[in-house]
């Protein structure tokens, strides 16, 4: 067992870094809202959907800068109340790596400049929703395979979108907990 800690602390330690140039990550994920109420007879359930990163790590220095764009939604049912949720987001994205070897571990964030919802009302009612910025804080880790890399993020959002016409309600309230599955290449 010790033999083996020392042949992964030498991997870690001792390798060259696999910090790409470029990266490009697709992911799925989820996120929690903290704040369930709807204010509108149903609860907001756990959203779910998809992100692609463009990422550029410049050399010799731990931090990567870049693009995010996520497309998520939700749907819930309660009583005589359903809804049917859209969201788009793109953001600009910064990661900090702590340990960028064959395996790397660090800090991300993200700023979200262009934020919309709509929600779908009982098939009745529309609501366009906005935010001006929306922030994620988190941590990433995974292993990078040659050019292919695996890994996942686990942070919390902040995002609180208010409605541009007379929908009910009128602020939703996206905070909460998420975590997502990655898969990528690095160049």
């Amino acid at each position: 067992m010790t033999k083996k800690l020392l042949i992964l602390f030498a991997l870690i330690a001792f390798t060259s870094p696999a910090q790409a140039l470029f990266e490009v990550r697709a992911g799925y994920g989820v996120n929690t809202p903290a704040d369930k109420d709807t204010g509108a007879g149903a609860d907001l359930s756990t959203m779910s959907g998809f992100n692609l990163d463009a990422i550029v790590e410049p050399p010799l220095i731990p931090f990567g800068f870049g693009l995010r764009y996520e497309t998520m939604g939700f749907d819930v049912e309660a009583g005589n109340a359903s809804f049917d949720s859209d969201m788009e987001r793109i953001s600009l994205l910064v990661n900090y790596r702590l340990i960028n070897t064959l395996l790397y571990v660090g800090a991300i964030g993200t700023i979200g400049f262009a934020n919309d919802v709509t929600v779908d009302y009982s098939n009745q009612i529309s609501g366009d929703y906005s935010a001006d910025l929306t922030y994620s804080l988190g941590a990433e880790a995974g292993v990078s395979l040659g050019i292919i890399q695996v890994g996942a993020e686990l942070g919390y959002n902040f995002a609180t979108y208010e409605t541009t016409n007379n929908a009910v309600p009128n602020e939703i309230n996206f905070d909460g907990v998420y975590a997502k599955a990655l898969v990528g290449f690095g160049f």
